[in-house]
């Protein structure tokens, strides 16, 4: 029987930010293929001061968002609690009235671990923040260690979305129920295509926020000793971010003004249009736990260079690609050549079959459709 599944989550596209929180989405999708999903977005907002509601229904899911204050602390930390209950109790009175509650983020899973108790219905946590990991510098404050301590073992299961995050979070001394999901794609839009000729150049791509976690200024480094030994290398970076006008400086001081296009954000299908008449797709990250433009390129059949941290290892199989070293720019040249030299050498075909049977809407939504059953049989 088809379930009802409500998403809570502190991550969520909005109209003016249609990036933000896109996998949490993504794994309502998923989730969709056998529940009935509506969304809850808490919205921890530096614009409202109080309690504020807006019915988002986006046409493919019932979407309600409530902005609470940012800070001071206290505030926003009671805010959460009081923007998830009444938040609840709106779903409830439209009618939708859940049978598993989904939070993602342990932040979203407080409010959510405090309802499911009231209602009595099961819980499950979607846990993506790579502060859990060794390699992010970040620290959770004693508080917070506290509330993702209470939200996560208070959850009938908990879905990292890799086992580096798992690892990670039992490492912070948090004893839970684990399974791990990862994050999907949409295997319709991300597929092979015939490779593009690039004339004589060889085109590298990379996906992703404009943010020190992606380690760009490495990539661009890699780029500058590859430019120094060969004319055929160029790069396009699809994204964006605070660390846009650092990143086109470094590109002036490294002389790469014609070899790195920075292109803003695209729309997915002109993401996936790009993968398939890329040579490689590379990923420079200081830590990562699952990024999902990995997923994509790997859907797209591109092979891959990408750094040893967190979950990243676990996703490029020598045959989908090539593992470098964090933050070195001669590892990284080193792998980008060595894919680049021998073409025939992955099999495209191949890598976006291994990635169906991983990543794909069908593979994730059929994993939380038994977690599901299982926290509710229990």
């Amino acid at each position: 029987m088809r379930r009802r599944v409500l998403f809570v989550t502190s991550s969520y596209p909005e109209p003016d930010f249609p990036q933000l929180g896109i996998f949490v989405k993504e794994h309502a999708r998923a989730a969709a293929r056998h529940a009935d999903v509506a969304v809850l977005h808490l919205d921890r907002s530096e614009k409202v001061r109080g309690i504020q509601f807006d019915e988002a229904h986006d046409g493919e899911f019932p979407t309600w968002r409530v902005r609470y204050p940012h800070s001071p602390a206290p505030l926003s930390y009671l805010g959460n609690v009081l923007a998830g209950a009444l938040g609840y109790r709106r779903v409830r009175r439209s009618g939708f009235e859940p049978d598993v509650l989904h939070a993602h983020f342990f932040l979203a899973g407080i409010p959510a671990v405090l309802l499911g108790k009231l209602a009595r219905k099961p819980v499950v946590v979607t846990e993506q923040w790579s502060v859990f990991l060794p390699d992010d510098p970040a620290t959770l404050s004693p508080v917070v260690r506290r509330a993702a301590k209470f939200a996560l073992e208070g959850a009938d299961l908990v879905l990292p979305v890799s086992e580096a995050l798992r690892d990670g979070i039992r490492g912070a001394g948090i004893d839970a129920r684990f399974r791990v999901v990862p994050n999907v794609y949409d295997a319709a839009l991300f597929h092979p295509g015939e490779v593009a000729a690039n004339g004589d150049g060889k085109r590298i791509l990379s996906v992703g926020a404009f943010y020190e976690a992606k380690g760009w200024e490495y990539l661009f480094e890699a780029l500058a000793l590859l430019a120094r030994e060969r004319d055929d290398v160029g790069l396009e970076v699809i994204g964006d971010g605070p660390q846009r006008a650092e990143l086109e400086a470094l590109r002036a001081r490294l002389g790469l003004e014609e070899r790195i296009r920075l292109d803003g954000w695209r729309t997915k299908q002109e993401v996936a249009d790009a993968m398939r008449s890329a040579d490689v797709f590379t990923l420079t990250s200081r830590y990562d736990s699952n990024p999902c433009a990995l997923i994509e390129a790997l859907g797209s059949g591109l092979p891959v260079v990408a750094t040893r941290v967190g979950g990243i290892p676990g996703m490029v199989p020598a045959e989908a690609g090539l593992l470098a070293e964090p933050r070195n720019p001669e590892s990284i040249a080193a792998g980008l050549a060595a894919v680049l030299d021998e073409p025939g050498r992955f099999d495209r075909a191949a890598i976006a079959a291994a990635a169906r049977e991983r990543y794909s809407v069908e593979h994730v939504g059929a994993a939380f459709a038994d977690a599901y059953e299982e926290v509710l049989r229990r």
